[in-house]
């Protein structure tokens, strides 16, 4: 792990200019030491003298890195809800409204769907969907013209709340015609309601950096730090000095490098989020959501309801057949689970006996 370079901030330290500019001054201060310079008593300088530079530095990096991990962790939970809230929402609306056996639901969560790209999109470029990106999604088919034009005419900070509310209006729609109980549209609302709020939290934790008077001063620490480093171990005769300033140079910038990732992971570093893969994943859920259709609900499920009536499912399993059903990840497997099971009903049958 350790000698893992690749997908890590190693390759982004090693090619800045200031981690090579702070290298080349230790070296150069080595250098003129062991040609005989800066050897007078006024110029030397012992560990003692870094100490507490060097404490308080460590200190506040790591304080540092620890808030923005916090915030990366944050940002992620916040995505990952706001997409379980529009799951919630979608199910449900197609669970009340597919009564009416118009596309109440689609029509709704098509209008979600809208709200959670173009919130993506801001989190990732920092800007609202362009004129091109709102025409994109008309040829991706996820938008209507009239609709493009609709939300043009809305101001960007408002598009949010704006498409929500249009898909709260098309959801009450549908749940009135459906004739839903009362508390279908209450618990809609609020789920919507949750829904926003969770996107709201996310771009207002975006839109309020860690403070730049704290990034400031650490960053001024650790430019203080390093060059006293490279007077400090410089003027030493180990020839292991400049591997040790490299290496701690290294991790000091380096988890500056590792912060600054973490503290905005909507961006293309190694470290950032896949919005592009999350935005596909979340499409194919509500693809799911609103796509699924069962044969069985024509009937009122009267054929499955039958045949389970007949032939119970058995849940009764024992552990041996449930590693081997756990461990089958392979698609050229050619032991087969079906007598495991077999042998598992038979063993249920005699326990409840």
């Amino acid at each position: 792990m350790a000698f893992h370079i690749s997908r890590t901030v190693v390759p982004i330290v090693l090619s800045r200019a200031d981690f090579w500019v702070f290298f080349a001054l230790h070296i150069m201060i080595h250098v003129l030491f062991l040609m005989g310079y800066l050897h007078e008593p006024i110029a030397a300088m012992t560990w003692q003298d870094m100490h507490v530079l060097t404490a308080m530095t460590t200190f506040f990096e790591v304080f540092y890195t620890g808030e923005c991990f916090v915030r990366y962790f944050r940002l992620w939970a916040l995505v990952r809800k706001s997409f379980s809230k529009a799951y919630d929402w979608v199910f449900i609306a197609r669970f009340f409204t597919r009564a009416t056996g118009r596309p109440y639901d689609r029509l709704a969560a098509h209008w979600l769907i809208t709200t959670m790209i173009l919130s993506m999109y801001e989190a990732k470029g920092k800007s609202p969907m362009s004129n091109a990106g709102l025409q994109n999604l008309v040829l991706m088919g996820i938008l209507k013209q009239h609709e493009v034009d609709f939300i043009r005419n809305i101001p960007s900070e408002q598009r949010h709340i704006v498409a929500l509310h249009v898909a709260a209006d098309v959801a009450y729609h549908g749940y009135k015609e459906a004739n839903a109980p009362r508390n279908a549209l209450k618990e809609s609302n609020a789920c919507l309601d949750e829904f926003r709020q969770l996107v709201q939290e996310l771009h207002d934790l975006l839109n309020f950096p860690l403070p730049f008077e704290y990034v400031h001063l650490l960053s001024l620490m650790i430019t203080l730090n390093l060059t006293l480093w490279a007077y400090g171990i410089g003027v030493t005769q180990s020839v292991f000095g400049p591997l040790f300033y490299f290496f701690a140079a290294l991790i000091f910038v380096g988890m500056m490098d590792l912060a600054s990732q973490l503290a905005d992971p909507f961006g293309e570093d190694e470290a950032d989020f896949p919005v592009a893969q999350w935005v596909l994943e979340f499409l194919s859920n509500m693809s799911a959501l609103l796509d699924y259709e069962h044969d069985g609900l024509s009937s009122g499920f009267e054929d499955d309801i039958t045949d389970e009536e007949r032939h119970p499912i058995q849940l009764r399993i024992d552990l041996q057949s449930i590693q081997n059903l756990m461990g089958d990840h392979k698609e050229d497997k050619q032991s087969s689970t079906a007598p495991l099971i077999q042998k598992a009903k038979s063993q249920s049958r005699r326990t409840l006996r």
